[in-house]
């Protein structure tokens, strides 16, 4: 039997199941895709996207966002396929470095892919309490917002989330399922009941239907009064105040790499469905493609109605996506609507990253690789999910947001510092694969990107390096204490204290994902060994 299968080769691996393999191929792929929430992502940043290079550059940054994504995308599927375990970057890391640094590898990666998700929940619970208020801005011009307010609704999103993770787990398969259409719906693998497949179904449906509803009503209610063709589709004014135009468009593709953040979803759940090796790539490939085809004409769509941009840039709510709404629709109203079901749709992003990120936790948490990884690395034998580690991560997340009391700006970091480090835990070991070889570090596996592969990896990691720097860039000059950039503070500051944090607490105890000996990764026997134990177990 297959799942028999799947845990003989998790045990080989060092680890035993403990995880419920509850999700089907499709499910995994509806769960990734609204985390990624693409459509949802590039609505959350629209504003920045046209003060940097206008209605084009905002349009034709997603499509270079999105192929640049894809190829990087397409490496963390090959890492996965060959190392099918939760732990995603940090395991892989340790798998291929050579001895001498594989712990202090996986160490950093674990600890770069974590912060990263912290940062993305803090990104997303931090948006959608901006579109609360910008409702209420909406119908109340004269209300003053206080900074404790969207704090306030930033701690209540962030904790609905993990409830509705905790409570709502046994039914969070069929939940996710309902991101996509009913119509790819298929027999679920696991034994769930119709009605919660049913039940769950309504969230995606919704999503769905909200990304179709918005896009048309924005393209019929602007039919008579809408921005010209040649602004849409050819204007690419620079408002950055740098001097060249190709740097502020290349600002704007690092600001849509946003909207694809989280394609390595799947990775962290591979645990939890059948096959990992051969599907686990396809709930990585599949968010990108479907989130392209997406978000493009959604923001088509919103880049159209504009026609007042002034107006747009300097919003009193400061969420532009509501003023874009009302442009076309020159109704509170139906403003109001569309952007309430905009905000539960990327309410659905907040959910699935607190779904990945207790996982990735829990994952690293059994090898000891964070401090009191036993208390982490519990699964609640009643809801079957790492209660305590989706609790640490709504702890952190609600502290992290005590910043935008003092910092509006040093808050807004965030969302690049998180950009950098999920991207840069993604590239990392395709470093590492491309500094000691191909052949050398990945075992026999069933998604191969066979002679593409060199070419894939050293561009993956070329463009990571490349947006690494640009993050670190002002976004605006001249540089002002209202416009400063502080995601290197931030990404630098983390660093710090994760490096102090193994110097003096890990170094010398930390040694990595403890592996049995015959699937450790040894000076030029790791790919014989793998190999090996992997036609060894075919034949059981």
């Amino acid at each position: 039997m297959q799942k028999f299968q799947d845990d003989l080769e998790l045990e080989a691996r060092g680890y035993r199941r403990e995880m419920p393999r509850q999700f089907s191929v499709f499910s995994l792929v509806a769960l990734s895709f609204s985390l990624t929430c693409t459509w949802s992502g590039t609505g959350s940043s629209l504003g920045i996207s046209i003060k940097e290079a206008s209605a084009a550059g905002t349009l034709w940054s997603i499509l270079v966002a999105a192929v640049m994504t894809g190829i990087l995308s397409a490496g963390v599927a090959e890492l996965a396929s060959a190392f099918p375990v939760a732990g995603a970057q940090y395991y892989w890391a340790f798998c291929v470095s050579s001895k001498e640094y594989r712990a202090f590898a996986s160490y950093m990666n674990g600890w770069l892919s974590i912060l990263g998700w912290w940062l993305a929940s803090a990104s997303a619970c931090n948006f959608i309490a901006s579109l609360i208020l910008s409702i209420a801005y909406l119908w109340y011009p004269d209300y003053e917002s206080q900074s404790w307010h969207q704090w306030l609704i930033y701690v209540g999103v962030t904790w609905l989330g993990v409830a509705l993770n905790t409570f709502g787990s046994q039914l969070l398969p069929t939940f996710n399922r309902c991101i996509c259409k009913q119509s790819f719906q298929r027999k679920p693998i696991l034994n769930c009941s119709i009605h919660s497949n049913m039940l769950f179904m309504i969230p995606v449906f919704l999503a769905c239907t909200t990304l179709s509803a918005t896009t048309i009503t924005l393209f019929v209610c602007s039919r008579n009064n809408h921005a010209p063709a040649n602004w849409t589709f050819s204007d690419t004014t620079n408002g950055t105040g740098w001097k060249s135009d190709g740097l502020a468009f290349i600002l704007s593709v690092s600001n849509a790499v946003y909207a694809f953040l989280g394609t390595d979803c799947g990775a962290h759940m591979c645990e939890e469905i059948r096959n990992p090796a051969k599907n686990a790539p396809k709930v990585i490939l599949f968010p990108v493609l479907i989130g392209l085809v997406t978000a493009w004409p959604f923001a088509c769509s919103c880049m159209n109605a504009i026609v007042d941009v002034d107006a747009v840039l300097n919003t009193p709510s400061g969420v532009p996506l509501i003023e874009i709404y009302y442009q076309s629709t020159q109704s509170k109203e139906a403003s109001t609507v569309l952007l309430a079901l905009f905000a539960f749709c990327f309410f659905g992003c907040t959910v699935a990253n607190g779904t990945t990120c207790s996982r990735t936790i829990w994952a690293v948490s059994r090898d000891n690789l964070m401090p009191f990884s036993n208390i982490w690395s519990k699964v609640h034998s009643g809801f079957q999910i790492p209660l305590n580690a989706l609790c640490l991560s709504g702890s952190v997340v609600s502290l992290y947001g005590l910043i935008f009391l003092g910092s509006t700006n040093a808050f807004s970091a965030m969302v690049g510092a998180a950009v950098i480090f999920l991207q840069t835990s993604c590239a990392l070991p395709q470093l590492i694969v491309l500094w000691r070889g191909r052949d050398a570090t990945l075992p026999e596996r069933p998604f191969s990107l066979g002679r593409f592969g060199v070419a894939v990896n050293f561009i993956a990691v070329v463009w990571v390096t490349f947006l690494d720097i640009l993050f670190f860039l002002p976004t605006e000059l001249p540089v002002t204490k209202g416009n400063m950039n502080y995601i290197s503070v931030v990404s630098m500051g983390l660093t710090s204290i994760v490096l102090a944090l193994y110097w003096f607490s890990k170094r010398g105890k930390y040694l990595g994902p403890q592996m049995p000996q015959e699937v450790q990764v040894n000076e030029g026997r790791d790919v014989e060994d793998e190999n090996e134990l992997s036609h060894s177990m075919k034949k059981q």
